[in-house]
């Protein structure tokens, strides 16, 4: 019976611990501005999705797989705002976290494509990603939409 209770006892621990550290990456992931997100993490894991070609290696695969979690993990921490001076006020809007919700969805049609090796799959996917992506920056910040970006 002892053995299970420290077994409970290490599994809620980790369980803590786990989630603080995905806390604190969230927030150096946001330490800064939206718009710094966009620059140094969004836009060249996007430029990797959006430029497949025909990975033939499980490591070709896992660098799309790396850029789709990325992106992911991105997407979420942007969902909280940031340090720019609009970024809060985006982040409370419904219209901002609808995009988000999209993206989300997106990215996981990408990730099952990626996993299954379904490059036709994940053309789609990264199709259903780039319409969120361009109507939220025309819609917050319209001077990075299309080519400008």
């Amino acid at each position: 019976m002892n053995r299970f209770i420290l077994i409970a006892v290490l599994l809620a621990l980790f369980a803590t611990t786990t989630s603080e550290s995905q806390d604190t990456e969230s927030a150096a992931i946001m330490s800064g501005t939206i718009m710094e997100a966009m620059v140094v993490t969004i836009t060249p894991a996007s430029d990797i999705i959006w430029g497949v070609e025909d990975p033939q290696t499980d490591e070709e695969w896992q660098v799309l797989d790396d850029a789709a979690a990325t992106l992911m993990e991105s997407f979420e921490a942007t969902r909280k705002g940031g340090g720019g001076p609009n970024d809060d006020a985006w982040a409370s809007e419904a219209g901002f976290q609808v995009y988000i919700d999209q993206e989300m969805v997106a990215l996981e049609q990408a990730r099952a494509a990626i996993e299954a090796r379904d490059l036709d799959g994940l053309f789609d996917a990264g199709g259903e990603l780039y319409t969120p992506c361009e109507e939220c920056h025309i819609d917050y910040n319209p001077a990075v939409s299309g080519e400008e970006f």
